[in-house]
């Protein structure tokens, strides 16, 4: 049982129907399919398994599982029925969800084996055998059928743009998943615009109407993140004077995306497992849980099978919320986007009719970004404030030094704020004081913020804001 996870009893019945009839009209019954990534392959299937009977009276009966539950035993209305003495009127219970196959004992009287294992509740995510009783064995074998994912008719989904390959590659992926109500895994590096892909897959979705509630887990305070993501009652801690309706509950009957999942504190990610499998949330002090119906999507810029190895984040959780997984690509990988997206922000900035030079074009399409879109947006926005873009503001290196740019002068930004007003001049200049300050700050500590904020003796929540407002790189 190498494929099976310990997990919950899951929710209501819903019989699918054959695999013809599915076949046929896959594309009209996609936004119920159980959507998944195939960890091999990288491609996005539906989920689907065939049951079997291998040993027993009843051998060679099988059955489609498809979305929904299936029951098993001598029971009339089962969706297999069998005729083992031995087998209870309902034996078993089969749960088809994107993360595998649910398979419950409904409290039979000579139990599910597994092997010499007796089991109550197992997820298979591929072929087992188990046996009802003595005599009947059941084979599970996977059928899922892979969704083909073609490109992106746009340059545009919701607010993320780009017409290169990897992106509406990207884009139609993300279209597809949309439609379904499949978990979402983000990764990608600081600044690639995981949020805003998070946002569109939310306005595509039949959600779309209800909440887009944003919770950045690296931001909020550790003492408060448990609060924050599930609410309290009054008096549950000190300062708790009144209840409070955490985000989660605020998502309810919408979206619910978990930005920077991998800076959730151990201790809590139980806790979030539960709201996963169960779609309910207990906040602190309460005894018992509220329902909610959500869709939850997470991001992270970490390197998740490290955090899995080094036992910093939970596997339970991160396969829950892997059930479908897409890598969002660094700017640098699609260079041949940096003229939309400057054309993009200029028009943002009220400055449509703005062409930049060949020369300065050139120069941006050379750097490799290493803060990505939010780094490319800021150096637009700083050339832009300057008025002229034959000065525009060097991008930083990775090392924190400003790149060379053949032979052009370095730029003397004192020299060129004494004829602005002294607001905007002293804005340009702290803002400038402020992305060198914490490049350098964080280089020194190799990207960890926590460290970082120690030294500065700033509060750590203040330098996650710098980082996403300038673009810089943590490394984390």
């Amino acid at each position: 049982m190498d494929n099976a996870t310990i997990w919950s009893r899951p929710g209501p019945r819903v019989v699918g129907d054959s695999l013809t009839e599915n076949q046929k009209h896959m594309d009209k019954t996609l936004s119920a399919s159980m959507l998944y990534t195939d960890s091999r392959s990288g491609g996005l299937h539906v989920r689907r398994f065939r049951l079997t009977v291998v040993c027993g009276p009843d051998a060679t009966k099988s059955l489609l599982l498809e979305e929904g539950t299936a029951l098993v035993g001598t029971a009339p209305g089962c969706d297999l029925v069998l005729t083992d003495r031995a087998v209870s009127r309902h034996h078993l219970e089969l749960q088809v969800r994107p993360d595998g196959l649910h398979v419950i004992d409904a409290g039979s009287t000579n139990g599910t084996f597994a092997g010499e294992v007796r089991i109550g509740t197992v997820v298979l995510t591929g072929a087992a055998r188990l046996r009802l009783g003595p005599h009947t064995e059941l084979e599970v074998t996977p059928a899922d059928v892979p969704v083909e994912v073609g490109l992106y008719p746009a340059e545009q989904f919701g607010a993320a743009l780009g017409r290169s390959r990897v992106m509406r590659e990207l884009f139609g992926l993300l279209d597809r998943v949309a439609r379904s109500d499949a978990t979402l895994l983000l990764l990608g590096e600081t600044g690639t615009g995981k949020e805003a892909l998070a946002e569109a897959v939310h306005q595509v979705s039949p959600r779309r109407g209800g909440p887009f509630v944003v919770v950045d887990c690296g931001a909020l305070p550790k003492n408060l993140i448990g609060s924050e993501l599930f609410g309290h009652v009054r008096g549950a801690f000190t300062g708790a004077t009144e209840n409070k309706r955490g985000l989660i509950e605020e998502a309810d009957r919408g979206t619910l995306f978990l930005d920077e999942i991998g800076e959730l504190p151990l201790e809590l990610q139980p806790q979030l497992l539960r709201v996963l499998e169960k779609r309910e949330v207990r906040p602190i002090g309460e005894t018992r849980s509220r329902k909610v119906n959500i869709r939850v999507i997470a991001a992270t810029n970490r390197d998740m099978q490290e955090m899995l190895r080094s036992g910093q984040f939970r596997e339970d959780l991160y396969f829950r919320l892997a059930v479908v997984q897409a890598q969002v690509p660094p700017l640098r990988q699609r260079k041949e986007d940096i003229p939309l997206l400057v054309a993009h922000f200029l028009r943002q900035m009220g400055k449509p009719q703005l062409t930049l030079s060949d020369e300065v074009m050139a120069q941006l399409q050379a750097h490799d970004w290493p803060g990505n879109v939010r780094e490319l947006r800021n150096v637009v926005e700083s050339g832009l404030s300057l008025g002229s873009y034959g000065a525009l503001p060097r991008p930083v290196s990775p090392q924190g030094q400003p790149e060379p740019s053949g032979d052009q002068e370095p730029r003397d930004l004192q020299s060129e704020m004494r004829d602005r007003p002294f607001k905007e001049a002293k804005g340009l200049l702290i803002e400038q004081f402020e992305r060198d300050y914490l490049t350098h700050l964080l280089r020194r500590h190799a990207g960890n913020i926590s460290r970082a904020a120690q030294e500065a003796g700033i509060d750590r929540n203040y330098i996650h804001r710098l980082v996403k407002k300038y673009g810089i790189p943590t490394g984390r």
